[in-house]
């Protein structure tokens, strides 16, 4: 990931640190030198890019696992950011760290494992193949799954910072969503929403999203809106289309009585 400057701020900030220059650093200068990396990239990378940090470092160690990508803003108390910047600096060749930080990096790595899991786990539960209790449930699960699917979609609009248009008429007719479905799946995306709109006072959902501005964020709640309305037509047009049938099939049947 190269760094890019996003303030005259950056000027006065410097470089980023290069732990190659830390070669032969007492153990005290050496931690003085972390907390200095640390408040660096504190001041120029969020969450996200910190668990892109932990991808990179795994990456070059050839690990091979996504469990950083299934990491969520709201893991962002649990799984910190020093994991991040410590993930960094042993990319960029750090191959030493006093004791506590090497301690905390092991410590938050099996921790983003465990989250990862879990979450993996979860998805599993909610397989419609799997869990079929009743019908209610079965629309519940279908509902959770739709919400991982709008989740997958929201990075991607993110990503473009919605510059691409997402029809959300064809993703309704693509998975088929009916009214029992519209009804839950409008439950989660309600969940999604609210989380972002709390964003803007909760302290530590403000810093999860601390990556998203104002605008964007907008247009988030905007994107969630839309799907919402969306499920409400569902709910609505398919009660019409019913009447309308019925409606139809009794006036036939009444032409063929005469």
């Amino acid at each position: 990931m190269a760094f890019q400057k996003r303030s005259l701020e950056a000027q006065h900030m410097g470089e980023e640190p290069d732990p190659n220059d830390w070669d032969g650093l007492t153990e005290d200068q050496l931690t003085e030198a972390c907390y200095d990396a640390f408040r660096w990239y504190y001041k120029f990378y969020d969450f996200k890019e910190c668990m892109e940090f932990v991808s990179e470092y795994y990456k070059k160690n050839k690990v091979k696992t996504n469990s950083p990508k299934k990491i969520k803003p709201v893991d962002l108390v649990e799984v910190g950011m020093h994991v991040g910047y410590i993930a960094r600096l042993k990319t960029r060749g750090c191959g030493f760290l006093p004791e506590k930080f090497e301690k905390l990096f092991i410590e938050k790595l099996k921790k983003i494992e465990l989250i990862a899991d879990k979450r993996q786990h979860e998805q599993k539960a909610a397989s419609p193949d799997k869990v079929k209790p009743n019908i209610q449930e079965r629309m519940r699960v279908l509902a959770k799954n739709l919400r991982y699917d709008i989740e997958d979609i929201v990075d991607e609009q993110l990503e473009n910072d919605f510059k691409n248009k997402f029809n959300f008429k064809s993703f309704i007719k693509q998975n088929k969503i009916s009214r029992p479905v519209a009804k839950h799946l409008k439950t989660e995306i309600n969940e999604l929403a609210d989380e972002i709109r709390l964003a803007k006072t909760e302290p530590d959902l403000k810093e999860a999203y601390s990556h998203l501005n104002g605008v964007i964020k907008n247009k988030l709640i905007k994107f969630y809106d839309n799907l919402i309305e969306e499920c409400d037509n569902i709910q609505t047009v398919r009660k019409e289309k019913g009447k309308i049938k019925l409606t139809s099939y009794r006036k036939n049947k009444k032409k063929k009585k005469k």
